[in-house]
């Protein structure tokens, strides 16, 4: 599926981005092994696609702090993408926090696994809010092109939206690919109160904001974004959405989620292929 795009620069080399979705069911099954088979599809194909980063939309895990062997399981698979140097960045889920946020929004297992270790000291590490994983961004040069690619925690709070679009003016000269855990329900509209799994269904994250209004209070407010990833979401697979931002640009909105299929996804991945050239994401 192919999707005319703007806003990435006409000349460059084609690249490839990852996009890993809810991994929570794969974690805690009977085949954990499915991840490593993932992991080594991704290393073993990285130079014949020009892959140069990994995003994962987040439920990197499903019971939180609960069960160290669903993290072990995980890194497992991540930390050999790690080790080949392919520059990773996690979205935090909603199963990914210590009390899966009936109490708060307390990340203690998250940051260990998916946190300071992996990034700190990297040439493409940008910078965190609070110091923590849950809201960070990196930088990188593709085929001479700048990037960031940022992460917002789950249904983000006023100050951290304050952060990202102090962040996003500050990098003016990068194209910038965001990735939060919800953002498109599975129709491809904007996650907005009233419906299924919003945000304020839960207690730590009464103070988030959804899709739509992170959507009006950032996203669209800057000329630079081009991207959003997202999961989250059950009863279907994928979706996706382009709009204009207030400045012309179009900004490719993608939801992906295979949870409740066969064994809790087995694993599925996006490879996005984007063709600089013709202005194509594919």
């Amino acid at each position: 599926m192919d999707h005319q795009i703007g806003g990435i620069g006409l000349g460059q080399k084609d690249f490839s981005i990852i996009v890993v979705a809810d991994t929570q069911n794969v974690a805690k099954s009977n085949q954990p092994e499915q991840l490593v088979t993932m992991a080594e599809w991704i290393i073993d194909h990285a130079e014949e696609w020009n892959i140069q980063k990994v995003l994962h939309v987040g439920d990197v895990v499903d019971d939180g702090i609960d069960n160290e062997q669903q993290w072990e399981n995980h890194r497992q698979a991540f930390d050999r993408i790690d080790a080949a140097g392919i520059p990773l960045l996690f979205s935090i889920g909603n199963h990914d926090y210590d009390n899966l946020l009936t109490e708060n929004r307390d990340a203690t297992a998250f940051n260990k696994h998916c946190g300071g270790d992996r990034f700190i000291g990297k040439d493409w590490f940008g910078g965190q809010y609070e110091h923590q994983a849950e809201n960070m961004y990196t930088l990188l040069n593709i085929e001479g092109e700048k990037y960031m690619f940022m992460t917002l925690e789950f249904a983000p709070r006023s100050e951290v939206i304050d952060w990202a679009n102090d962040v996003i003016k500050s990098h003016s000269d990068h194209k910038v690919i965001m990735v939060t855990h919800s953002f498109l329900y599975i129709d491809g509209t904007h996650t907005a109160p009233g419906a299924n799994h919003h945000p304020h269904d839960d207690v730590g994250t009464q103070d988030g904001h959804d899709g739509k209004s992170l959507w009006e209070k950032c996203i669209k407010k800057h000329p630079n974004i081009t991207a959003v990833y997202s999961g989250h979401h059950v009863g279907g697979n994928v979706s996706h959405r382009l709009d204009e931002g207030e400045h012309g640009n179009l900004v490719f909105q993608s939801f992906q989620n295979w949870q409740l299929t066969e064994n809790g996804g087995q694993a599925r991945f996006r490879l996005v292929h984007y063709r600089p050239k013709e202005g194509i994401v594919q």
